[in-house]
């Protein structure tokens, strides 16, 4: 059996300090094949906040910049590092101010970026996350613009993109899966995250019914369902710690999960008062899934 994966978002709060490098106590490469998410690349937008292509790092590049991951992946090669393009917010749409123009200005500012983490081997980055939380265009254009993105990245020998990863959520899901049927060859794995639906996840019961279907969308083998332990979802929370890892588990049981992710390592580091210790979710869900593919 081939390792799970598990994903880790970093670096996604702008003023956080809780988090000044990657953790690498959380990091099992015995069990899992490990990626940390940089986020964002988000783009600039015009004074009609119309999104022009053009995008650059909003994580702290003093704690996770071109020499901060040099030093990561010189000390844990087997680590994926990937670069999450969008923003969670409604202040980073996708809602570009013409198509050909936007496509033109994503890709060649995207390569600078990618290009900026190097060192004398080439590229250190191994790959790119879409997530755009809110998208006002219609599915064709999401469709166009991202999936040309994703082909003229990948295509770039120079780049060297192994991974690209779509992150899509229940309110949005409809323009991710146009996405990936038009490039289901050029995309490796769909970060579902469970944390943003729209109603309640009471069981583990009902997490893999939602699980199950997303299945016959995308495909058996790439579906990582993902949990937060943001207090943005924390203190709404839609599903529970308990019913999140019992799904995963009796998803283990019939072979069907190919691998968690967790939205994010900044919170996790930094838990709120009279909660658990740092990476408390971490460290359950990695013995869990640990303990249970050994048995299945």
């Amino acid at each position: 059996m081939s390792k799970l994966i598990f994903r880790e978002y970093i670096g996604v709060n702008q003023s956080s300090t809780s988090l000044s490098d990657f953790p690498t106590e959380i990091i099992d490469t015995e069990h899992f094949e490990f990626h940390f998410i940089l986020g964002f690349a988000s783009e600039e937008y015009d004074k009609n906040g119309k999104g022009i292509g053009v995008f650059t790092e909003t994580w702290d590049v003093d704690y996770f910049g071109p020499d901060k991951v040099e030093d990561f992946k010189k000390n844990n090669p087997n680590v994926k590092v990937v670069i999450s393009i969008g923003g969670r917010d409604v202040e980073t749409p996708f809602d570009p101010v013409e198509e050909y123009s936007w496509i033109r200005k994503a890709v060649k500012s995207l390569k600078e970026l990618i290009g900026k983490y190097k060192n004398t081997s080439g590229i250190i980055i191994d790959g790119i996350d879409i997530n755009y939380e809110t998208i006002k265009t219609s599915n064709d254009l999401f469709v166009k613009c991202i999936g040309r993105v994703i082909t003229q990245l990948k295509s770039d020998l120079g780049l060297n993109i192994k991974v690209v990863s779509i992150a899509p959520s229940e309110k949005n899901e409809p323009y991710y899966r146009d996405l990936f049927k038009a490039n289901k060859d050029d995309i490796n794995w769909v970060d579902y995250q469970f944390y943003n639906q729209e109603k309640i996840v009471s069981t583990a019961e009902a997490f893999v019914e939602i699980y199950n279907k997303l299945l016959k969308d995308y495909g058996s083998d790439k579906v990582l369902p993902g949990i937060s332990t943001d207090p943005i979802d924390t203190k709404n929370v839609k599903i529970t710690q308990h019913n999140f890892i019992d799904g995963c588990v009796k998803l283990l049981q019939t072979s069907k999960l190919p691998g968690v992710f967790l939205w994010n390592a900044n919170n996790s580091a930094n838990p709120s008062e009279g909660e658990n210790e740092p990476y408390a979710l971490e460290h359950t869900l990695q013995d869990a899934l640990t303990i249970s593919a050994s048995k299945y």
